[in-house]
C-alpha cells in the first residue's frame, strides 16, 4: 500500500471545486445591518421599560406599606413623648416647688413661660441636659 504525493494525483481534483463561489463575497448586506440592529434596541428597550414597571410598582408597595404603619409609628412617638413629658414635669415641679412668684402664686408646672396662649412642643431632651 503505497501512498503516492505526487502532485499530479491531486491536481485535476482541486480544479474542479471552486470553494470561493460558495462563500460570500461581503459580509450582511446593510438593511441587514440595520435590521438586526433595530431589532436588538427595541428589545433592550423593552426590557428597560418592563424593568422601569416592576420598579415602579415595587415603590408603590413600599409607600403603600409606609403609608400604612405611619400612624401606628406617629402613636408608639406620641407615647415616647409623653412619657418623656411626664419626666421633666415631675422634675420641674421637684425644682421649682418653692418657687413663687411677684403675686405670691406658686410655679405651676408645665406651665408656659412665655405667655404666648399658643401650645408648642418642648425641644427633646430639653431637661434631659444633666
Amino acid at each position: 500500500m503505497c501512498v503516492s504525493t505526487s502532485p499530479r494525483l491531486f491536481s485535476p481534483l482541486l480544479v474542479q471545486l471552486d470553494f470561493g463561489r460558495y462563500l460570500p463575497d461581503r459580509g450582511p448586506k446593510g438593511w441587514q445591518l440595520w435590521a438586526g440592529t433595530v431589532t436588538i434596541m427595541a428589545f433592550g428597550y423593552y426590557r428597560i421599560g418592563q424593568h422601569n414597571q416592576r420598579l415602579v410598582q415595587q415603590k408603590m408597595q413600599e409607600r403603600k406599606v409606609r403609608y400604612a404603619l405611619a400612624p401606628l409609628l406617629q402613636a408608639e412617638a406620641d407615647r415616647e413623648y409623653m412619657e418623656r413629658e411626664l419626666v421633666a414635669l415631675r422634675r420641674e415641679a421637684e425644682i421649682m416647688k418653692d418657687v413663687v412668684d411677684e403675686n405670691g402664686n406658686k410655679w405651676v408646672p408645665g406651665s408656659s413661660q412665655f405667655y404666648s396662649g399658643q401650645w408648642m412642643p418642648r425641644k427633646i431632651g430639653y431637661f434631659m441636659r444633666h
